[in-house]
């Protein structure tokens, strides 16, 4: 039997599912954003988005007292290379592996069914601009931040690399990360949910959901690194500065 509730009302997304990955699900499944905006309460971020906070609630609580529910590791408790290797071995793999084939799906949908579709133009376009934007993103961490901080924690005191700090990268890591949860949201909306149409072929529906895996993913991976590995970083640098 898993642990009882934990959250109220205004306890942060993010923290709810740092607490409990698995909570990630339910607030997927409600459209609230725990990884650009984890920050906003849960009361908060049901008021803005018109989602009963009762409901909301009743529906984590229940989540959190089924007796089948396996939780992920607890990312909260990791070290920060132990954090970074997971990110890079999970979420950065997923993204390389998929980008190519899910590019050349969505091409072919909006090529077949553009005329019957139009807003697949929007799509295409929307979702190559945001690929090309995560393989630029991914260098960017794997080259210049992820190091900078498998270095910040293996050391005694402050790398003499770091002396123009690590807020810079990260903030711009951040911004890139709010930029992708725009194009996901719009993503989104233009395709109802990733809802299928009427008339669509299977590979209408096989495009509909790695979108869907694909914004699921991001979500996951944005959230570990704003709400987990961005402070931890920030925290041990001013330990050692």
């Amino acid at each position: 039997m898993v642990e009882m509730t934990n959250f109220s009302s205004e306890t942060t997304l993010a923290t709810l599912v740092t607490d409990r990955p698995g909570r990630s699900r339910v607030l997927e499944s409600l459209g609230l954003d725990y990884c650009c905006k984890g920050g906003q309460s849960l009361e908060s971020a049901c008021a803005k988005s018109g989602k009963d906070l009762t409901e909301v609630l009743e529906r984590l609580a229940a989540f959190d007292l089924k007796d089948d529910v396996t939780d992920e590791p607890d990312f909260g408790a990791m070290g920060l290379t132990e954090l970074v290797d997971h990110i890079e071995s999970t979420h950065h793999a997923y993204i390389k592996a998929e980008l190519e084939p899910l590019s050349q799906l969505i091409e072919k949908v909006a090529r077949v069914h553009g005329a019957n579709y139009p807003w697949m133009a929007e799509v295409r376009k929307l979702a190559f601009k945001l690929f090309s934007e995560i393989a630029h993103h991914l260098v960017k961490e794997e080259r210049v931040l992820f190091p900078m901080i498998r270095e910040l924690d293996a050391a005694k005191a402050l790398p003499q690399s770091h002396c123009s700090g690590v807020n810079a990268p990260i903030a711009v890591m951040e911004m890139e990360h709010d930029s992708a949860g725009e194009v996901l949201a719009k993503l989104r909306e233009l395709t109802s949910d990733y809802t299928m149409p009427k008339g669509g072929c299977n590979s209408f529906r096989a495009m509909m959901n790695r979108l869907e895996a694909f914004e699921y993913d991001l979500h996951r991976h944005i959230h570990k690194e704003n709400s987990l590995l961005h402070p931890k970083t920030l925290a041990a640098a001013e330990a050692l500065d």
